[in-house]
């Protein structure tokens, strides 16, 4: 580990830093530095495995804009925790460390005996792909156990980000851009004013927190997106949320299908007479109550023991179309992949029968995506019933209900097969690019999904809401488009309504369940 060392400055007037590269043969600068009594000097140690960084130009003024050549020249990659204690000899002030990322490094830090850790990843600036320091937090504060306070540097922008820090164990924030760029704006006015509305903001997140102190800020305060997800998904064995939450390889699609829709912002209009609000729309001819579909999701009896059929239910009850049921007055559309053809023609005189409206073919499976925590849980797929007589309907996984089922030669002119064996409206799932969606019109569908199949199949494809407008573009309006992925709020649905989507699927396993139907799923359980 190269370290950095920078002192910190706390002055009545004023907060400066000083970094530097550590040589043995460069003490003096410690002796030359001329302090006020008012001046408290603090050392943080900067661990990093690449030290090229523009802190070196504040005591590096006379080498130009040569940052690279300057740190060669003054920082000592060799620099390891055994040095530590070597610093300790050459002075009595207190040691803080600077780049602790995990509990490992923070023990290491304890052992060492440093009088502080800060947890930073130098603003970025350094490694890419390194944690955000709020998401690891909690874990060096669990390591440190309290032997030394922990501070928190990243990602600091309003009062209730630091409101959460300290209440994941944080004793306080360190605040770089937001001071840089205050300080740019208006100099010692700025600064001061971007201090002051932090210190408002965490002022009234107490008030509304109800914290007197910052002591009385606790982990009860906060929760993490995962403890809200097991919060809603609390009835559901680990396997089976696994199943519905998880994504495939490093999940990043499944991160990107919703942070993509935060990134668009809405643009209000004002002075319009919405006394009256019509939500109701028209897909393939059957009007619904709102552009929300069911999307058609898998296993819905790992979630409830009604399955399906509870789930056709509420949507009948709402008026919205449903992806998948046998039962109930609702519209319903049938979801096949691309399957063996006895196996779809099966399906499709099924749903035919049973009074489906639509078919949605579902196209990006050939085979299964790597799901990483379904490999771990070792997941088993139930009994297909509807299959019996047309292959095993007892699967040791999905792995091989895949490879009895799934035809990896199935591609465009299948279309033209399908149309000739149903009557019913084919609707397209699984299209990301305009080349694509130019396709599907050509073959003659009805309709597109915009799909990544819930960031299930191949990881680092693109979230849905991103290449919607491409899709919508090419399509120029002679088939409806609809978009699944990334759907978690009201304004999420506006946004791919207002970028040309006719309606949006959502699936069931993100939303909650009322606490009956957890006490109803406990009690089967």
């Amino acid at each position: 580990m190269a370290t950095v060392i920078m002192i910190l400055m706390h002055n009545a007037a004023s907060n400066n830093s000083i970094s530097v590269g550590r040589k043995r043969t460069e003490r003096s600068w410690l002796r030359q530095l001329d302090f006020t009594p008012r001046q408290h000097l603090v050392f943080i140690l900067h661990g990093s495995s690449s030290l090229k960084t523009t802190n070196s130009f504040f005591i590096s003024l006379d080498k130009g804009s040569n940052l690279a050549a300057y740190a060669e020249e003054t920082l000592d990659p060799s620099l390891c925790w055994k040095d530590i204690a070597w610093l300790k000899s050459i002075t009595k002030l207190p040691i803080l460390i600077k780049g602790v990322l995990n509990g490992e490094d923070a023990m290491k830090a304890i052992e060492a005996g440093v009088v502080g850790i800060i947890v930073s990843n130098h603003g970025a600036r350094q490694l890419d792909y390194s944690p955000a320091t709020i998401s690891v937090l909690e874990e060096v504060v669990q390591a440190v156990q309290g032997k030394v306070p922990v501070l928190l540097d990243g990602g600091i922008r309003r009062g209730t980000d630091i409101f959460k820090a300290l209440a994941l164990g944080a004793k306080a924030v360190m605040i770089g851009r937001p001071v840089i760029y205050g300080l740019a704006a208006k100099g010692e006015s700025g600064v001061k004013q971007v201090i002051e509305m932090l210190k408002n903001e965490l002022e009234l997140t107490m008030a509304l927190t109800g914290c007197c102190t910052v002591d009385d800020i606790t982990r009860s305060h906060v929760k993490t997106e995962k403890e809200r997800f097991l919060c809603k998904m609390q009835a559901l064995p680990n396997m089976y949320y696994d199943f519905f939450a998880g994504g495939a390889e490093d999940q990043y699609t499944l991160e990107e299908n919703t942070e993509a829709f935060r990134r668009i912002i809405i643009w209000p209009r004002i002075l319009v007479d919405v006394s009256r609000i019509d939500m109701s729309t028209v897909i393939l001819g059957h009007k619904t109550s709102a552009p929300i579909m069911i999307a058609p999701t898998m296993m819905h009896k790992f979630a409830h023991p009604e399955g399906e059929i509870a789930t056709a239910r509420g949507a009948a009850s709402r008026d919205v179309i449903a992806g998948l049921s046998f039962t109930c007055k609702v519209v319903r559309f049938i979801q096949t992949f691309a399957l063996k053809r006895e196996i779809t023609e099966h399906m499709v005189r099924q749903a035919e029968s049973n009074g489906f409206r639509a078919i949605i073919l579902t196209t990006d499976t050939p085979a299964l995506g790597r799901r990483k925590a379904d490999i771990t849980n070792k997941m088993i797929a139930p009994q297909l019933s509807n299959f019996e007589g047309l292959l095993s309907t007892n699967f040791v996984s999905e792995k091989a209900c895949a490879a009895e089922t799934l035809d990896r030669s199935f591609f465009w002119k299948e279309i033209a097969w399908l149309k000739s064996v149903t009557k019913l409206p084919i609707l397209i799932k699984g299209i990301l690019t305009s080349e694509d969606a130019m396709k599907a019109i050509e073959a003659g569908v009805a309709g597109i999904i915009v799909s990544n199949h819930g960031a299930r199949q191949l990881d680092y494809t693109p979230a849905t809401i991103s290449v919607l407008e491409e899709v919508v573009h090419v399509v120029q309006g002679k088939v409806p488009v609809l978009i699944e992925g990334g759907i978690r709020r009201g304004t999420d649905i506006f946004k791919a309504l207002a970028l040309g989507a006719k309606a949006v699927l959502q699936h069931l396993s993100k939303f909650n369940y009322h606490e009956e139907e957890r006490e109803e799923w406990r009690s089967a359980s």
